[in-house]
């Protein structure tokens, strides 16, 4: 998660006014700047419990100035984790510096569906959107049959809170997305392209959509862009070339069946590039040589420094 302060940056110091009420102050004999200093030292994993000491310690802690410098502090990277849907069991942040976890609340829940899966956890400035997925919905006939999703709901930072955003055009779940920053700390957008309805539940079968959406934060609104050039789902993006190209690399076409029983997926072999400017799709290449089995593993996309790394973990063995 990142921003536009400086690293270094001191939260702004107190004024006169807030000097002089007891109600203020937020550690007794040191000015609220010293004190504001020391807070940023606590692992964010421990601020829930420190709220709650007094009110000027909560509006501190939960003041945009004060996360903007934490966020940026080399001692403050943070993992969110959700174990299974995030409607039932808590999810939790991993301060990684600290060891230490942090409890959030359970996303809100819909009574009708369940088991949420395969959807996407996308971190900008200070909110984490929990996107699309894949749940079995009480609604739908068969029961038993996943369908996808297009909900979408934004976790704030700063005061530990969830609200609903716009849904999707179109539900889907394991597809592929990217962040297009902009100045603003919580500004730019969110790309999202493919997906299917395809559950952990199920080791094949699922539906399969080529089409591109992009979020606008500010605004709230989702709208359609010019599709992938064939169906994909369980597939992975990223940005390149200094933001300019949206990459979808991995995943699977369609399937077929052994013996006209068994599903079995047909894997892509090459990536899909999308020009930011322009909005058109062009091959990409391919992601394995000619004489190499196409891998099916998990993808992962990293950062480092601004450089994606993608990463697919296929059994034991990781490649790069």
């Amino acid at each position: 998660m990142n921003s536009d302060v400086d690293p270094g940056e001191i939260p702004p110091p107190s004024t006169t006014a807030e000097s002089s009420s007891p109600s203020s102050i937020l550690i007794p004999g040191l000015p609220n700047e010293v004190s504001r200093t020391i807070l940023s030292m606590i692992p964010y994993a421990h601020h829930a419990r420190l709220k709650s000491t007094s009110k000027s310690w909560k509006s501190a802690l939960s003041s945009k100035s004060f996360l903007n410098n934490l966020i940026n502090h080399n001692r403050n990277n943070l993992i969110c984790i959700f174990p299974q849907d995030p409607s039932i069991p808590k999810p939790y942040l991993f301060d990684v510096n600290a060891v230490a976890w942090c409890p959030l609340p359970p996303m809100p829940c819909n009574p009708h569906v369940y088991g949420l899966c395969n959807f996407a956890a996308v971190p900008l400035g200070f909110h984490i959107y929990i996107i699309g997925g894949s749940h079995f919905d009480t609604r739908s006939f068969p029961i038993n049959r996943p369908s996808s999703s297009s909900s979408m709901f934004r976790f704030n930072l700063r005061d530990f809170s969830w609200e609903n955003r716009a849904s999707m055009i179109s539900a889907r779940g394991s597809f592929a997305y990217a962040v297009i920053r902009s100045s603003g700390d919580n500004s730019g957008n969110i790309v999202v392209a493919g997906g299917g309805s395809r559950h952990m539940l199920f080791g094949a079968a699922g539906s399969r959509i080529r089409l591109v959406e992009r979020y606008d934060v500010v605004a709230d609104r989702w709208e359609e862009l010019e599709p992938l050039p064939g169906f994909r789902a369980g597939c992975v993006g990223f940005l390149e070339r200094e933001e300019r190209e949206f990459r979808v690399v991995g995943g699977h076409s369609r399937s077929r069946t052994v013996s006209g029983v068994f599903p079995v997926d047909e894997y892509c072999r090459d990536a899909v590039v999308m020009g930011l400017e322009d909005g058109e799709w062009r091959q990409g290449g391919d992601m394995w040589g000619d004489l190499e089995n196409v891998r099916a593993g998990k993808m992962v996309v990293g950062d480092d420094c601004g450089s994606p790394l993608v990463f697919m973990i296929d059994v034991n063995e990781i490649f790069r």
